[in-house]
């Protein structure tokens, strides 16, 4: 018992330190992106060469530059608002019509990542001997060999070409967001896989599975019961990067198949969803975008934190 609190202690020491770690890396990322997307970005119109032809360049000043951090910093003193934005609307007020449609999306992502890749990655392993292991781990290693903006176009492009009555990437249609779900979930799930290939591999060899065995358990009870319980301390370590790898294709599939969520507000933002006329540049929704998109990795890191907490004092109980 005295060794089980001593452990709990250790934990939590270590679990504080890790903690303020995290903290202190947001907020430099928070940091970081305020003064990246403060940065100034109006063209000045000059002249160039004999026939005086009419060009836009980027001149970098100072005071241009200190003037924007001046006014977003009195914009959230005195508004309380990141800005506003081309259509007369706060930051804010745009990012709730725009932020709920792609945290569908996210969670629909998120799920299938965790569930299906570790299936695909316990399928991996069983058939790594076999015959049919270009099924298995081969085709893990060719779809995380793919460019994963390059398999939303074929699909996105398959669908209306072949199946054009088929409306699943149309804005109009309440399910768009459970496709878009699983596109945005392709390239996370095959990492989710190979990371549990990876941790299963890992304890082949260890005693407790030759004591298992020795029992007369079955190798298939050996693996969902005793290895698989053993794997899932390193799979759940990777929650985090796994929401950056979504966040990283919402951005590409919203902007590819035209769903009009957040991530495509923010092409729209920088202006590159915008060809009629120069495109109006808004630093409040890529800053609050940006800041949502923190606070969902900082909640999938303490999410993953958590299991990982409970099933390790679980084992200590146990053991």
């Amino acid at each position: 018992m005295k060794t089980i609190l001593d452990n709990r202690g250790d934990f939590r020491i270590i679990s504080f330190v890790e903690a303020l770690k995290s903290i202190a890396l947001y907020i430099v990322v928070i940091v970081l992106l305020v003064l990246i997307a403060l940065f100034p970005r109006e063209p000045v119109n000059g002249f160039d060469g004999i026939a005086m032809t009419p060009i836009l360049k980027y001149e970098f000043h100072w005071e241009e530059y200190k003037g924007n951090l001046l006014n977003f910093y009195h914009s959230l003193k005195d508004d309380h608002s990141l800005g506003m934005t081309q259509y007369n609307l706060t930051a804010e007020e745009e990012i709730k019509m725009y932020f709920p449609k792609s945290l569908k999306v996210i969670a629909v992502a998120f799920v299938l990542s965790i569930v299906f890749g570790i299936l695909k990655g316990i399928f991996d392993y069983r058939v790594k001997d076999s015959r049919f292991k270009i099924f298995g781990n081969g085709s893990t290693w060719f779809l995380q060999s793919i460019p994963d903006f390059f398999i939303i176009l074929c699909v996105h492009w398959m669908t209306i070409f072949m199946v054009p009555s088929l409306r699943m990437f149309n804005n109009t249609v309440w399910y768009n967001f459970l496709v878009i779900g699983v596109l945005v979930s392709l390239y996370p799930m095959m990492y989710i896989a190979r990371i549990t290939f990876a941790a299963i591999a890992a304890e082949e060899g260890e005693l407790y599975i030759q004591v298992a065995k020795s029992k007369g358990f079955s190798n298939k009870k050996v693996l969902y019961k005793h290895i698989m319980r053993n794997s899932l301390q390193t799979i759940l370590t990777h929650i985090t990067p796994l929401m950056l790898f979504i966040l990283s294709s919402l951005l590409i599939t919203e902007y590819l198949v035209g769903y009009q969520g957040i991530a495509y507000r923010v092409f729209t933002a920088i202006g590159v969803a915008r060809t009629v006329s120069w495109p109006q540049y808004e630093p409040g929704i890529i800053i609050g975008t940006g800041l949502c998109f923190i606070v969902l990795v900082m909640i999938s890191q303490l999410v993953g934190f958590m299991i990982r907490k409970s099933i390790k004092l679980e084992w200590e109980k146990d053991s």
